[in-house]
């Protein structure tokens, strides 16, 4: 078994592919059935369906079949695979990205995000991250400093890039996760006073309110500027942080005064949440929305 990022790099392509090619064709309640909790979360707001462990047992085969050692960090379990004791790399990813929409059979927002991390010698450091949006026939990967998505339903592959912006405009898109009602209520009454100033000054401007762990990517390629989100569950976001470290997207938990903090993946608080979350295209912006919010 080898911990070489090679290795890992084909493997996550396979299983991505893979997984973008299975699940569209699946049909009735196929993969629907629960399995239990999730971790962290109550029953109302996630659980486990069998989706999400062919998910995860897929990747687990993809890095078997390419030697790979490596630890997985997911949303529903912890797996070593390859060997023994610590791993040289780790994956955060959530394995299927969408349950709660596959489940009630709508055809939205299916996703598989995940990111590599190098380990040893101290904090985990983000080396690649790769997403597939299932609904869309796309692929993202991201290393070093670039990130591209790759159209697997037309052929082309382009480079993405981050927006630049630094302060809210008519052109702002701040994604949010607004599929239940407890993430609603929770989000519309702390974000009022954003609210209010999107809705005087830039009425153009959009919320786009299916986000989690997605959102990287979308961060990544510029299609939204910010994520604001409160309660956010650490496995909604270390599966994206590679998408950040390439693309120099600002990631923060946000203290009650609209102080800024780098946010950090910490192996082993994966069930546990950040009480407030911005990430954003640039930490200006972040700024300017954790003062607007905090009425600084």
């Amino acid at each position: 078994m080898t911990g070489d990022l090679d290795a890992v790099s084909r493997a996550v392509d396979g299983y991505l592919r893979q997984l973008a090619a299975e699940v569209p064709g699946l049909s009735g309640g196929e993969g629907r059935a629960v399995l239990g909790p999730v971790a962290g979360r109550s029953r109302e707001e996630d659980e486990e369906i069998e989706l999400d462990r062919y998910s995860e047992d897929l990747l687990e085969h993809w890095l078997a079949r390419f030697g790979a050692d490596v630890e997985i960090h997911s949303e529903h379990s912890r797996r070593r695979v390859g060997g023994a004791g610590p791993a040289p790399l780790l994956i955060t990813c959530d394995p299927f990205d969408g349950s709660g929409h596959f489940m009630r059979g709508l055809p939205a927002e299916w996703w598989s995000v995940l990111t590599v991390w190098r380990a040893g010698g101290g904090e985990p450091v983000p080396v690649m991250a790769g997403a597939v949006d299932i609904n869309r026939g796309e692929l993202y990967s991201a290393s070093g400093s670039s990130a591209t998505v790759e159209s697997l339903h037309h052929g082309w592959t382009t480079e993405v890039r981050p927006s630049r912006a630094r302060a809210l405009s008519d052109e702002s898109i701040i994604a949010a996760y607004l599929m239940s009602p407890g993430y609603v209520r929770q989000w519309t009454g702390r974000s009022g006073r954003m609210l209010a100033l999107l809705e005087s000054e830039h009425p153009r401007a959009r919320l786009w309110t299916d986000g989690g762990a997605c959102s990287y990517p979308w961060l990544a390629r510029g299609l939204i500027q910010a994520y604001v989100m409160y309660g956010e569950p650490r496995t909604e976001i270390d599966p994206g942080l590679g998408f950040a470290a390439a693309c120099s997207l600002g990631v923060f938990s946000v203290s009650e005064d609209g102080r800024l903090t780098d946010y950090r993946f910490e192996p082993g608080r994966s069930a546990e949440r950040v009480p407030w979350l911005i990430a954003a295209c640039t930490p200006e912006l972040a700024a300017q929305i954790a003062g607007i919010i905090v009425g600084a």
